[in-house]
């Protein structure tokens, strides 16, 4: 934990092995958004409507149980926190985009509280509020991609090269 107080240069300056690890948790990560992603083409789709049906119940769904959405719920409520907790870190611990990080990490946690929020929203007071899954993917969806890329491009990206300090003699044609 030590390596993260002081990053001269961002998440590059952490050691290699760390740079490793957390390469391999982000890529894992972006893996598991592209499964959610085909999760909810099958599933829920993309629409409003589509989802109403999908938890209320419409055409040939029945609609989700309360112990149903419990257990995913549950689920979520464990993982989603720490996901975000720990890619948010990463994500504000890169260099730029200043006050921007914040916000991006709040996006992520809102769209993850919507997420969880929006199936109980439809079920039990309105199908109406189906456009919550929609609105809870649009904050989520691309706040992720960014706490995930952006803290892989930082710590693996290459140094930019600095000038070199004359050497006090004629440079020779052909050499830098």
């Amino acid at each position: 934990m030590k390596e993260f107080l002081y990053l001269k240069n961002g998440l590059r300056s952490l050691q290699p092995s760390t740079r490793f690890v957390l390469t391999l948790f982000l890529s894992c990560s972006l893996v598991s958004y592209v499964v959610m992603i085909a999760l909810a083409a099958q599933r829920s789709g993309f629409t409003a409507s589509s989802a109403a049906d999908y938890y209320a119940g419409g055409g040939d769904r029945y609609p989700k149980t309360a112990g149903e959405l419990l257990e995913v719920t549950h689920f979520h409520l464990f993982s989603m926190p720490l996901l975000l907790f720990v890619q948010g870190h990463l994500f504000l611990m890169t260099r730029g985009l200043g006050p921007w990080k914040r916000w991006v990490v709040v996006a992520a946690f809102a769209g993850a509280a919507l997420d969880i929020a929006a199936p109980w929203l439809v079920l039990y007071v309105s199908r109406d509020l189906a456009i919550a899954k929609v609105a809870a993917r649009v904050l989520l969806g691309p706040s992720l991609l960014l706490i995930t890329v952006v803290p892989l491009i930082e710590m693996w990206r290459p140094e930019p090269s600095e000038p070199s300090a004359p050497s006090g003699k004629p440079p020779v044609l052909g050499e830098e």
